[in-house]
């Protein structure tokens, strides 16, 4: 029995496998009729470019009815094979290869008429301006062409195709570009006056236009667009509708336009806004689509938003944050306007909900108000310090400051006020630039406002009041820095100007200790430590002046001839010249400083510069090898109007004593030049006058030889000074 299910198997497989043999080997003829005509149709097409498209339709049918077949064979070959594993296996696998083959050769040409097709569809589809379409033909081809694990590439009319593909695509990314310019046609006027005018028109309907950038987004040109667009709306639109006096208006409902009325008027935020929100409603009506999960406005944001929200924040939203309280109370309906014009370009895909810039900039308007005055006040500050420093006043301490008594004893302070001269407390009187007083008045306003402001501004007023003095230590001297380096009245009043800030910055504090919030007692309200800066600044420009000041003195000496004398007979002109122009260098400073500084620094000052200036005389003569008679009397009338003019340089002629240390060495000097070996021997008087108190042995020794000859009334006087 089982052998004969056996045979009738067998017989029945044999049947199968004949009849399969017999099927391949006709779908084999059918395929290679197909892959002569489809060859023959790809040749002229795209080889010999003759026009043969009526038989496309017909092989596309014949191939797609050969590839059913197929499927059905190889259907009943795998079941063949399971039922005959063990006795077919190899005839049957030899016709699965076989049609394996067939298999690849229809799906080849199947490929090239698929291709030819779609080339159809995107002609047709571009004869009727449908770009997107025509788009995402062009994707397909593509893939068509790159199609991995295809021989399609192995084929001699591969390359043709891939040309053909290469110059359709280039011309029809060319064609698309040049129609989003001129679609989208931008334009520049110039009118009377020089008034410039800016337009943006739409020249087709909406649906082309979108259909023209869904294309050029498809193909990857829509950003490259979006880049020039966002660029050409800034310039010609948005920054001239926020910086100046702009008439805007819409032409026939396609033309956008702006036009320049005044370029130096800065026009309200109501009118930015205003504006900025019809040119959205513009771009919104004719540009503005869907974009698979985005839309235009979306995508151009990241182009723009940077720009608009930077210029648009800084320039317009800012100057809407109050000044005054006032303006703070009366501050909802800017806000209103604000949210306005923002929720419309949430509305319109611009920005996101989370994205909202203008109501995140302005949530905290308390804070922008303060940010707002203490950056008026600095910018108040830095205006002030640039004023000329020689517009000055002259400063007189009004009363006697009285010594604070808080927690000292009465007695303690009556023997304190007995030991300290009623001055002791005050500025001398002397000249203050008017810009320091504004610096200081300033200063005191802005401590008046903080004394009736809430908390987080009173702190923030105060700090502001500090920063402005320690602005005043970094900004004056940089700014006015020639002057300060050569000019002797401007750094007289700025050394003045900072001791007078430094004086009145230890009580100022003080002076509203009564009246401070609890808010500021917390950050030691103190400006004490400034006054160490001011002082130290002060002094350090003046100090390095009087050094610029004493290099004058000297150089004029160096070219003076002093230290030749001894090899002529005669004084050269060079040297009473020189000396002439020390003294009125000198005099020329008490011009400038005399009033400006106070007394003391004064007398100070021109002591210390004409103590140098003496010294430098006196060495150049003490070391002379020898100084004929002749020259010496010439000295002496030289070296006298230096003692007759010099004292007038002080406020009181006998305190040059006092200020010149080395006064009385140039009169001994003077009185040694034309004395007598007596004369000398008297005033060395055994080491003990004032010759002695002046100058040194060796100096008189030298002094002598130079002056007089080599005689035993010489050597005897020489020997008697040790």
């Amino acid at each position: 029995m089982s052998s004969l299910v056996v045979d009738v198997l067998a017989t029945t497989g044999e049947i199968e496998t004949a009849k399969i043999k017999e099927k391949i080997n006709d779908i084999q003829k059918e395929i290679e009729k197909l892959k002569n005509d489809v060859k023959e149709f790809i040749k002229d097409n795209y080889i010999d470019f003759v026009p043969r498209l009526t038989k496309d339709p017909v092989l596309i049918e014949h191939a797609e009815k050969l590839i059913s077949e197929i499927q059905t064979l190889k259907i009943r070959i795998d079941t063949q094979i399971k039922v005959e594993l063990s006795g077919s296996t190899k005839e049957l696998k030899n016709l699965s290869r076989s049609l394996e083959e067939s298999n690849i050769s229809l799906q080849l040409s199947s490929q090239l008429l698929d291709l030819n097709d779609s080339l159809k569809q995107f002609n047709k589809y571009e004869e009727d301006k449908c770009y997107f379409e025509s788009a995402k033909i062009l994707e397909k081809i593509e893939q068509i062409l790159n199609k991995p694990n295809c021989d399609l590439s192995q084929l001699n009319l591969y390359s043709p195709l891939r040309d053909n593909y290469s110059q359709i695509n280039s011309t029809f990314l060319t064609k698309i570009s040049l129609l989003w310019e001129q679609q989208v046609a931008w334009n520049k006027t110039i009118h009377h006056h020089d008034q410039e005018a800016f337009s943006l028109t739409i020249k087709s309907d909406k649906n082309d236009l979108q259909d023209l950038i869904k294309a050029l987004y498809y193909v990857n040109n829509l950003p490259l667009c979006l880049h020039s667009f966002s660029n050409k709306l800034m310039k010609n639109f948005i920054t001239p509708i926020i910086h100046s006096n702009c008439s805007v208006f819409v032409v026939e409902n396609n033309a956008y336009h702006v036009k320049i009325l005044n370029k130096n008027e800065k026009p309200s935020y109501q009118s930015v806004l205003h504006n900025l929100k019809l040119l959205f409603q513009f771009i919104d009506q004719h540009l503005n689509c869907d974009i698979e999960d985005d839309c235009f406005l979306g995508l151009l944001r990241q182009h723009l938003m940077k720009q608009l929200s930077d210029d648009l924040l800084n320039n317009c939203i800012a100057d809407t944050i109050p000044s005054s309280s006032s303006e703070l109370l009366d501050f909802k309906p800017v806000e209103d306007n604000i949210y306005d014009v923002e929720g419309y370009l949430v509305d319109i895909g611009f920005i996101s909900d989370n994205d909202r810039f203008l109501t995140s900039y302005i949530k905290d308007v308390d804070k922008l108000y303060v940010e707002k005055i203490c950056q008026g006040h600095l910018y108040t500050a830095r205006e002030i310090m640039k004023k000329d420093l020689h517009d000055s006043f002259k400063y007189t301490p009004d009363e006697d400051v009285e010594l604070l008594e808080d927690n000292l004893s009465n007695c303690y302070v009556t023997k304190i006020n007995n030991k300290l001269d009623k001055n002791t407390f005050q500025l001398p009187t002397c000249y203050i630039s008017k810009s320091t007083k504004e610096i200081l008045d300033l200063s005191r306003s802005i401590l008046e406002e903080a004394l009736i402001s809430n908390d987080l501004c009173a702190v923030k007023l105060y700090y502001t009041s500090r920063n402005i003095f320690e602005m005043y230590i970094g900004v004056v001297p940089e700014y006015h820095k020639k002057f300060l380096e050569t000019i002797p009245q401007q750094v007289a009043l700025f050394h003045n100007n900072c001791m007078y800030l430094a004086h009145h910055l230890m009580t100022l504090a003080y002076e509203y200790r009564d009246k401070i919030p609890e808010c500021l007692m917390k950050h030691n309200i103190t400006y004490v430590d400034l006054t160490i800066k001011f002082r130290s600044v002060g002094s350090e420009y003046f100090l390095n002046h009087m050094k610029y000041q004493k290099n004058i003195i000297t150089d004029i000496l160096r070219d003076s001839e002093l230290s030749q004398l001894g090899q002529s007979s005669e004084l050269p002109p060079s040297t009473e010249r020189a000396l002439r122009q020390c003294i009125r260098q000198l005099e020329l400073l008490k011009k400038v400083w005399s009033d400006v500084l106070p007394e003391n620094i004064y007398c100070k000052a021109l002591g210390c510069i004409t103590n140098s200036m003496i010294e430098d005389l006196v060495t150049r003569v003490t070391t002379l090898e020898d100084i004929p008679a002749s020259i010496a009397t010439e000295l002496v009338t030289l070296f006298n109007v230096v003692v007759k003019r010099a004292p007038s340089i002080f406020t009181e002629e006998n305190s040059i004593n006092r200020f010149v240390g080395k006064w009385q060495k140039l009169l001994e000097l003077i009185k040694m030049l034309e004395a007598s070996l007596k004369d000398i021997e008297d005033r060395w008087a055994d080491g003990k006058g004032p010759l002695a108190h002046e100058f040194t042995s060796a100096q008189v020794k030298h002094l002598i030889r130079a002056l007089f000859q080599n005689t035993e009334r010489r050597a005897a006087l020489l020997s008697i000074i040790k």
